[in-house]
């Protein structure tokens, strides 16, 4: 059994059984036992996980908060993967402060949810592109026209 707590959602998952069936085989039914809590049922009727929402009206906030939290965890190269950045700038930029991660052991792990904070606040700048030929010719030629004046 494992039990996990969402803060953000107030939400506490109670997982009766791990899956050991491929992943297309998930709970088929989801019963409303009470309000607020839900059990899922595999395909063979038998129990595989509770939730219950709004878990601080029913359990002391002190218990809730004690209990891991389900965000997903990366390491800095599944993190690299993820984002199309390398392994170095992400390090670079968990040293300035920038990205938020935790050191475990040797590696640093970045949560997902971190990471797309991160991602989602870059500057958009960056090398400039360049110029396609249409505004090159422009240029070349209000050049060429200064140029003309200046022989005339």
């Amino acid at each position: 059994m494992k039990l996990t707590y969402d803060p953000q959602v107030d939400a506490l998952l109670i997982i009766l059984v791990e899956r050991r069936t491929r992943p297309t085989q998930r709970h088929l039914v989801t019963r409303e036992i009470a309000s607020g809590m839900y059990l899922d049922l595999d395909a063979h009727g038998n129990p595989v996980s509770i939730e219950i929402l709004d878990a601080s009206a029913r359990i002391p906030r002190k218990q809730l908060d004690s209990l891991p939290s389900p965000a997903r965890i990366l390491s800095l190269a599944q993190a690299a993967k993820e984002s199309h950045l390398s392994p170095d700038t992400l390090r670079s930029q968990i040293n300035k402060g920038r990205l938020k991660a935790t050191k475990r052991g040797r590696d640093w792990a970045v949560s997902a949810t971190d990471l797309l904070n991160y991602l989602e606040s870059r500057d958009t700048r960056g090398r400039p592109s360049r110029l396609d030929s249409s505004v090159r010719q422009v240029r070349s030629t209000s050049r060429s026209n200064t140029t003309a004046r200046r022989l005339a």
